[in-house]
């Protein structure tokens, strides 16, 4: 009867073990990419038309801006999380609103019907090493 107690304590050691390893396994999965984050401040999203630059915003504040064109034409740009997004234009295409956000040194959201370009500006170094033709 002893005998068998004790095996049982060996089994339950042993799981408890096996599920403590897992649950640390997941929490350095979880906790690695938070650690490992970029870091925002000192970017700038750079907005241009017509290769001119018309604005310049921090991309560690939230905001909205919408930029209007002479002719009456319309993008609204959402800056959020240290993200870029144009979630809305009045374009025919609507290529600019689909790309996805971006965040990252060098990165750039283009709307070509309105001659809308936006960038991400950044201090750091970019993971881009070269780009070739």
């Amino acid at each position: 009867m002893i005998t068998e107690g004790k095996e049982f304590l060996k089994k339950i050691k042993g799981d408890v073990l096996i599920l403590g390893i897992i649950l640390a396994l997941a929490f350095l999965t979880w906790l690695i990419p938070h650690i490992t984050e970029d870091d925002t401040s000192g970017s700038e999203v750079v907005v241009l038309r017509d290769g001119n630059e018309i604005g310049c915003y921090s991309l560690s504040a939230d905001n909205i801006i919408t930029f209007q064109g002479t002719d009456g034409s319309y993008n609204l740009i959402l800056i959020s999380g240290g993200t870029v997004k144009v979630t809305d234009a009045d374009c025919p295409d609507q290529l600019c609103v689909r790309q996805r956000s971006i965040s990252k040194n060098g990165e750039s959201i283009i709307c070509l019907p309105h001659k809308l370009v936006i960038t991400i500006d950044s201090p750091e170094e970019s993971d881009i090493d070269a780009v070739t033709n």
